[in-house]
């Protein structure tokens, strides 16, 4: 078929690529004057967007691969006066999903499709074979899934892409895939600087998580955190990892997976500790650079090797919690089991623990057995000044997941007291309040 696609930044010019080799004609366009001047055997890059629009049959399809936010609304609107009835856009892009309700709404008033595409994998998937998440109306879905499925790669022979329910879906599904890549690449961090602290340099740590990457902890960001620490600067010959600035950057998905998850009450805290690892990483004003964590001993590899997998397994555990419970708020069809498979190829997130996704009382078991590795590499931590905020983060909620009682019913009593918000017996949740407040019932 004839697609159009927009935006020939580095993942749309790959994804252009890999569309002409699945054998359809691509007719391209970029807002960018420069990005105009891209060139590729049997795809044609337009000088107009309506030349583009006129360049496609009837039912036209028209993938955005540019920046969220407003310009995805600018071009959006433009097309508007250019497209037909039934003509369908995708949002491909890294946008929130609230947004894409938004582009939704306003061009079903124009009786044009707008689906959401949450695409996982960089440069590299995007050429090779991204995993995607669609969100749109089911009749735009069996219009789109059989267009997507030629190029996305495959997992126990099936197409990494899946429809995960109306509108937004597809983006609220990437989003929280990038939330728990936050938290994993942390903890994956938080391993390298504890084997730092027990004599490593950046080689032996590196020649170590590479090791792991060929267990039950395979996967991407597992494998290039290996290779990273071992690469060296080609100019000076001097580890990367020694000269690159520790201000970790990011573009907005961990935060809006820490936003969704306070507005639905799903607790996600090693992805926040990770998202406020990054934060603090970036603010130099709260940073005076003075320490250096301490040598470290009697800690074992294989214990920081425990440590990671228990908090890895818990974070996918929280981020299968806030899919499920936004699944059923917005009446989506966000099946777990289906986005593991999505994950497995092509995703930045690919490991092999992913096979356990979607039975969270696995991962929570998974966890429980690598508990003490996990304590003991917090107290490390502590006792060498090294912060580990997602492995911290991860033993306390399991902690709290296990106790009997927790230290809330304190906090209740005093919620009750300056505020009068009342109580709940144990045992019957019969309510009532405190004896401050002189009437109990």
């Amino acid at each position: 078929m004839k697609l159009g696609l927009i935006g020939l930044g580095v993942m749309g010019r790959n994804l252009a690529l890999n569309f002409r080799d699945a054998g359809h004609d691509v007719n391209a366009w970029d807002p960018w004057p420069k990005a105009r001047d891209w060139q590729a055997g049997r795809v044609v890059v337009h000088a107009s967007l309506q030349e583009l629009v006129r360049a496609l049959p009837a039912l036209r399809v028209i993938l955005l691969m540019v920046k969220a936010g407003e310009p995805v609304f600018d071009l959006a609107a433009q097309l508007d006066g250019l497209l037909d009835e039934g003509d369908i856009v995708i949002d491909g892009g890294n946008a929130h999903f609230i947004d894409t309700q938004t582009s939704v709404m306003l061009r079903a008033k124009r009786g044009i499709h707008f689906a959401g595409l949450g695409v996982s994998g960089g440069a590299e998937g995007a050429r090779n074979g991204p995993s995607m998440m669609l969100g749109c109306d089911e009749a735009v879905r069996d219009l789109l899934v059989p267009l997507l499925e030629g190029i996305a790669p495959r997992h126990d022979g099936k197409p990494c892409i899946a429809w995960f329910g109306k509108d937004g879906a597809g983006h609220f599904v990437k989003m929280v895939h990038n939330g728990i890549e936050y938290a994993v690449m942390e903890a994956i961090a938080e391993a390298w600087q504890l084997l730092a602290a027990s004599g490593l340099d950046g080689d032996a740590a590196g020649q170590v998580i590479a090791g792991w990457a060929q267990g039950d902890l395979a996967g991407y960001l597992m494998e290039i955190s290996g290779e990273v620490l071992q690469a060296r600067d080609l100019a000076s010959g001097t580890p990367v990892i020694d000269i690159v600035d520790d201000a970790a950057g990011q573009k907005g998905t961990g935060g809006w997976t820490v936003q969704q998850a306070v507005d639905l009450g799903v607790p996600v805290p090693s992805i926040m500790a990770a998202l406020t690892a990054r934060q603090v990483s970036s603010h130099p004003d709260l940073r005076s650079r003075s320490n250096t964590f301490a040598y470290v001993t009697g800690l074992q590899h294989t214990m920081v090797r425990d440590a990671l997998r228990a908090s890895i397994a818990l974070t996918l555990a929280q981020g299968g919690h806030l899919l499920s419970v936004a699944s059923k708020q917005h009446g989506w069809h966000i099946d777990l089991a289906e986005a593991a498979r999505v994950w497995r190829q092509g995703s930045i997130l690919r490991m092999a623990l992913l096979d356990d996704f979607a039975d969270g009382t696995a991962l929570v078991a998974a966890a429980h057995a690598n508990r003490d590795a996990l304590a003991q590499a917090v107290i490390a931590a502590t006792q060498g000044s090294v912060p580990v905020p997602v492995f911290a983060s991860s033993l306390s909620y399991l902690d709290m997941c296990d106790a009997a009682t927790l230290p809330t019913a304190l906090v209740q009593l005093q919620r009750d007291r300056f505020g009068a918000h009342g109580l709940k017996r144990k045992g019957t949740g019969e309510a009532f309040h405190g004896p401050w407040h002189g009437d109990q019932s």
